[in-house]
């Protein structure tokens, strides 16, 4: 039976990574849903599951299925991880952040999904319109990571931008200053 189990997700995981097109992540999904008949209190099933329907834009019950890995495994950062993103493709932005800075406090030193959850927080902070709070998040992401590719394209679109907003004022004042 666990033999089975296994095989439904490698299967599912393949099928999620490899899918150009909704039939690979509707067999992923079946596959997934197999999984789950088999054992329906595996967090990381329920996560794979909450993607593939995230993939598939059925937010709401991508939301549902990271609800059930949290609720099965409150303690590990990727299940919250997982929660959030689904949060913030429904626009709940304060559940959301809140989500992502409890899969930081709950991730392990060294753990490569803390990369991904400075990212998300980063560009959340600048969708909710706190960029400085952004910048400075991928700024503290980078001290951690400093080849991270990831996090320098949050931050360079900040950074121009806020170089931008400063020579518009510095512009604007030369202006006001001509006679």
């Amino acid at each position: 039976m666990e033999d089975q189990f296994e095989e439904k997700l490698v299967r599912a995981r393949a099928l999620l990574g490899d899918a150009e097109a909704d039939q690979g992540l509707w067999e992923a999904n079946e596959a997934l849903n197999q999984a789950l008949r088999i054992r329906l209190d595996h967090a990381g099933a329920w996560m794979l599951k909450s993607q593939t329907l995230s993939a598939l834009e059925d937010d709401p019950s991508a939301l549902a299925a990271a609800e059930m890995a949290v609720r099965l495994a409150p303690q590990r950062a990727d299940s919250h991880f997982v929660r959030a993103t689904v949060l913030m493709d429904l626009a709940c932005y304060d559940e959301a952040l809140a989500a992502l800075i409890l899969a930081d406090s709950l991730a392990n030193e060294g753990d490569p999904l803390i990369e991904d959850i400075y990212y998300e927080r980063g560009h959340l902070l600048e969708m909710l319109e706190r960029s400085d709070e952004a910048v400075t998040l991928f700024e503290e992401g980078l001290e951690r990571f400093p080849s991270s590719s990831l996090l320098r394209s949050g931050l360079e679109p900040l950074r121009r931008s806020r170089l931008r907003h400063r020579l518009q004022v510095i512009d604007g004042g030369l202006i006001l200053s001509k006679p």
